[in-house]
């Protein structure tokens, strides 16, 4: 059973004789990896095997993995990378691809598919999505290589800048349009989202990019692309947001869009930005909108 690395490091020459659990602690880890790492974890200082109780001094060489808690099958998979480094990857996710397994389908998601690829490329990771996507919606997801990395998004509370395209159905007035409405489970259904007084604040800041007709055999179809901002991250909140604006997403049927002209919701992930929670590095990543969106606006 393969093994992570949880933590690979060098003491800083300067660190005075230190236990294990402070020198720990000082590495975004959380309380309950924490004692993962303590019941469970292989431990090693300067490649030779130590216990919770060794001493840590300057210069010294720690290494901890661990067990993963839950393996994935490996799948091959033309994974669209838009940025690496050694604490994250960030893939352009096409659009039927669930991020990791459920009870159902447990081959070719995004994690089976990372998860090959770190073989090949012989990085000893796994796979902590930061957020996630819906199987139908495409564009860029973070995925943290190491509990650590993950842990550090959250301990930082890093803010990220997420911008969508999407094509509605519909001509959208050529105004900016700001939606603050809440967003709640809808009754009866595990799936369903809808605008409720009752659910949990929502914004959307939608912009008008253009407008496009499409042509079918006997009638006349007409689409907005309009780029949305999020300040929030409710489920299915811009699919959610713009059919109580009446401007169904093209190909969402869930949510009063019609599947004539593409089989999925058209939406897509395009730009994020944010601190890179272990370098403090700004970053500013964009993925390309798919040809069956663009086919939309030919």
């Amino acid at each position: 059973m393969k093994t992570a690395t949880i933590i690979d490091l060098i003491v800083n020459s300067d660190v005075h004789t230190q236990s294990m659990n402070h020198i720990i602690k000082q590495q975004y880890i959380s309380q309950r990896m924490r004692r993962r790492l303590r019941n469970e974890g292989i431990i090693t200082v300067n490649d030779e095997l130590a216990t919770w109780n060794t001493l840590v001094h300057g210069g010294d060489h720690l290494v901890m993995k661990l067990t993963p808690e839950q393996e994935f099958s490996l799948s091959p998979m033309n994974l669209d990378i838009v940025y690496e480094d050694e604490h994250i990857l960030v893939i352009n996710k096409a659009a039927g691809v669930l991020m990791h397994p459920t009870s159902t389908v447990r081959d070719h998601t995004l994690a089976n598919g990372v998860l090959y690829y770190y073989q090949e490329t012989h990085q000893h990771y796994d796979f902590h999505p930061v957020h996630r996507l819906d199987k139908d919606t495409s564009g860029i997801v973070i995925i943290a290589k190491t509990s650590v990395v993950q842990h550090a998004f959250d301990k930082k509370h890093t803010h990220f800048y997420k911008s969508y395209d999407a094509i509605v159905e519909g001509k959208l007035p050529s105004v900016p349009v700001t939606i603050n409405w809440p967003i709640g489970r809808k009754p009866g259904s595990i799936i369903e989202r809808y605008c409720t007084n009752e659910g949990k604040p929502a914004r959307t800041d939608i912009t008008i990019i253009g407008h496009n007709t499409g042509l079918s055999s006997n009638s006349e179809q007409h689409f907005t692309h309009v780029q949305c901002l999020l300040h929030t991250g409710r489920t299915h909140q811009i699919r959610v947001h713009l059919s109580q604006l009446g401007y169904p997403l093209a190909g969402d049927d869930l949510y009063g869009g019609h599947l004539d002209y593409i089989q999925r919701q058209a939406l897509h992930a395009a730009r994020v930005s944010f601190h890179h929670p272990m370098t403090n590095e700004w970053l500013e990543l964009s993925a390309d909108m798919p040809k069956d969106m663009k086919d939309l606006l030919q």
